[in-house]
């Protein structure tokens, strides 16, 4: 499902608390990851043998990887989570996070959301108090 989905499907209160959970658990494997590359090159000066060398290597490549992605998809999951809690407040009547999605850019009907082209990260919401339209 779609970020757009998902805001419909569970309102966005729980859309932002569960993206902001699963971002710090991609934070967290960063970490790991960065653990396992440390934990690598502490192997490494053992030195015992061809086959330790080889499981060294890859546990230092699988740790670089998964700090890397890590880091990656949590960058992306807060900036969409961010940007659209940043502006989530009606203007009108200064409620928040009560809104029904109208329309929303190309890059939310992705998954994961592309943020290369920050003109596609928009929603249109419409205040459920209020009535009041506007572009996030």
């Amino acid at each position: 499902m779609d970020t757009v989905g998902r805001i419909r499907k569970l309102g966005f209160r729980k859309w932002y608390e569960r993206q902001l959970i699963e971002s710090h658990l991609y934070l967290v494997t960063c970490f790991l990851g960065i653990i396992l590359v440390a934990s690598s090159i502490e192997i490494y000066s053992r030195r015992e043998g061809l086959t330790g060398l080889l499981i060294t290597l890859a546990i230092g490549l699988g740790g670089m990887a998964a700090a890397m992605l890590g880091w990656e998809r949590y960058k992306r999951i807060m900036m969409v989570a961010e940007h659209i809690g940043d502006h989530a407040t009606c203007s009108d009547c200064n409620t928040y996070a009560r809104f029904d999605v109208v329309d929303a850019g190309r890059a939310l009907h992705q998954e994961p959301v592309d943020i290369a082209d920050p003109n596609e990260v928009w929603l249109k919401v419409h205040c459920r108090k209020c009535g009041h339209d506007w572009t996030i």
